[in-house]
């Protein structure tokens, strides 16, 4: 059973500003993005995407593709800038929630190495990598692997 001091709580208008950040979308843990152009103007999260979760202020949380059948959903993390070192507690309070509260029993999350996320507290929040597909993204101007990560509630 994964514990964490930190829990997510729903979404507030007054939280707008956190929904805002340089991260890769789609990413399971998508911290500071270093490959990304200077110019670039930072990715805005859709609020009708599925129901968004808080970590305090370190970042945004939303399960999507959720199977209610299957009991799994893709876990998609929006870290802001500053937070490296809290994103282990923040990946261990979304499992916390989507394996308490949602009742899933899978989660699982794509991750692309180029981008540089740091795959230590992944690892620490019981995800393991289950597959790499071979440059299936396009990312500054290349095509880069992307991995999938999940991790399964044994109970």
């Amino acid at each position: 059973m994964i514990t964490t001091s930190l829990t997510l709580r729903g979404y507030r208008a007054e939280d707008a500003d956190l929904l805002r950040g340089h991260w890769q979308p789609g990413e399971l843990l998508a911290g500071w993005q270093h490959v990304r152009p200077a110019l670039a103007e930072p990715v805005t999260m859709r609020l009708d995407d599925g129901p968004l979760y808080l970590a305090g202020d370190l970042a945004v949380v939303r399960f999507l593709d959720v199977d209610w059948v299957h009991r799994r959903a893709r876990l998609e993390i929006g870290a802001r800038p500053g937070t490296e070192d809290d994103l282990g507690e923040v990946l261990r309070a979304a499992v916390a929630h989507g394996f308490g509260p949602l009742n899933l029993h899978r989660l699982y999350g794509w991750v692309t190495p180029a981008v540089g996320t740091p795959t230590g507290p992944i690892a620490d929040a019981g995800f393991e990598r289950e597959a790499v597909l071979g440059k299936s993204t396009w990312l500054a101007g290349e095509g880069v692997d992307r991995e999938m990560w999940g991790v399964i509630r044994n109970d």
